[in-house]
């Protein structure tokens, strides 16, 4: 009775976060600290150590990458409420979850800004680097995946479908500096800085980068160094897709089949 609340909660929790994430771009503490607290709650009463120990893990991992300005805090919390949630108390359904919320976000995003891009007018020159690195790794990824399947450590269709998942992955690489500048790029006052401002570093001078002294995530505390530095407007990156419903998505699909991850481990 206990692990079905248990699921509940995770799967209502998590629904709700990405919808009023794609809504309004922000995933609340009301929402996620409750879980986070009711999943330490029922994870020591159900004796679930694995949850309690992910839960940990994934808390400072991901917030190591939220650091990097690569996820938002909200995304934080929501992936530690579901590893402290997870009913089946073993990995693979966070794993599969994480999987398929990665996978997903990328698959749209790539082909959703990519047309964008396309209408808009993709600019080789802006993506130089990108492409270069997206066909080093693409021949590296091919040669693995042709030596995995050639000597049936997994099977070929397998093989290959993680091919086409890789192939988005690859444009996005090759892509994502220009997609980058031209829909998420914005030059702000100092005085109109939000919480949690992430810095695009291609288009702010070193100056302000140095005096940020590596931080990719910025506040009023930081924008007031700059402002003493006399410095009045930064670039930075508004308007990020959201990741919440992807996230959903993710546990549903986990909750319908929680070892889906095995499919792709070799």
């Amino acid at each position: 009775m206990i692990t079905i609340l248990q699921q509940i909660i995770l799967l209502l929790g998590t629904i709700l976060s990405g919808a009023i994430d794609a809504k309004t771009g922000y995933i609340y503490d009301w929402i996620t600290l409750p879980m986070i607290l009711f999943g330490i709650m029922i994870s020591i009463f159900l004796q679930q150590w694995i949850n309690l120990i992910l839960g940990t893990i994934i808390f400072v991992s991901f917030f190591l990458i939220y650091n990097y300005g690569k996820i938002g805090g909200g995304d934080v919390k929501l992936f530690t409420a579901i590893a402290l949630l997870n009913p089946t108390n073993n990995i693979y359904f966070l794993l599969t979850g994480i999987m398929v919320a990665c996978v997903s976000s990328i698959i749209f995003y790539t082909t959703y800004y990519g047309i964008k891009y396309f209408n808009k007018g993709i600019k080789i020159e802006e993506n130089r680097k990108g492409i270069k690195k997206s066909i080093f790794f693409g021949l590296i990824i091919t040669i693995y995946f042709l030596i995995i399947t050639h000597t049936g450590l997994i099977p070929f269709k397998t093989g290959l479908l993680l091919l086409l998942i890789s192939l988005f992955g690859l444009i996005f690489i090759a892509l994502q500096k220009g997609i980058t500048k031209n829909f998420f790029e914005k030059k702000i006052n100092l005085n109109k800085i939000e919480e949690d401002e992430v810095i695009a570093e291609e288009n702010n001078s070193k100056k302000i980068l140095l005096l940020l002294k590596g931080k990719k995530i910025i506040s009023q505390k930081e924008a007031l160094l700059l402002k003493k530095q006399g410095i009045k407007e930064i670039f930075v990156l508004r308007n990020l897709p959201p990741f919440g419903p992807f996230i959903a998505i993710g546990v549903i699909i986990a909750t319908i089949s929680p070892e889906l991850v095995k499919f792709f481990l070799i």
